[in-house]
């Protein structure tokens, strides 16, 4: 457990002091940006993540929409997590499972979002990172 939020620790100090727009070189490069031109739906998460360590959470929204939501979700879950291991028990609320609606509906925004953020005219070019 203690390996766990040391990790959790560590990479938020890393997104926290290298800013991936002084340095790009500190952060991996998005292969699909590379190899297509086109932007995945996880580019600007560096930025997004760099964003809101520092409490700039418009910003963060600026660079990827759809990051802070799933930074919001992660978090929870990891807090569940944490807690549980704590306690021994669960003493924050999570859903048991999630129905299969709520999977393909995840899908269909994610790849709505990336085919709407490659759209090259306003009000599409909003999304791009």
């Amino acid at each position: 457990m203690i390996l766990m939020v040391a990790v959790v620790i560590l990479g938020l100090m890393y997104a926290y002091l290298l800013d991936p727009l002084k340095d790009p070189n500190a952060y991996a490069p998005c292969v699909f940006r590379s190899e297509f031109s086109l932007y995945c739906p996880g580019c600007g998460d560096s930025r997004a993540l760099h964003a809101l360590t520092h409490g700039h959470i418009i910003q963060a929204f600026d660079y990827n929409f759809l990051f802070p939501f799933a930074a919001l979700v992660l978090a929870w879950y990891y807090l569940v997590a944490l807690t549980t291991l704590l306690f021994r028990k669960r003493v924050m609320w999570m859903p048991q499972s999630l129905p299969v609606w709520s999977a393909i509906a995840i899908g269909v925004v994610i790849v709505l979002f990336t085919v709407l953020r490659n759209i090259p005219v306003w009000p599409f070019t909003i999304l791009a990172p």
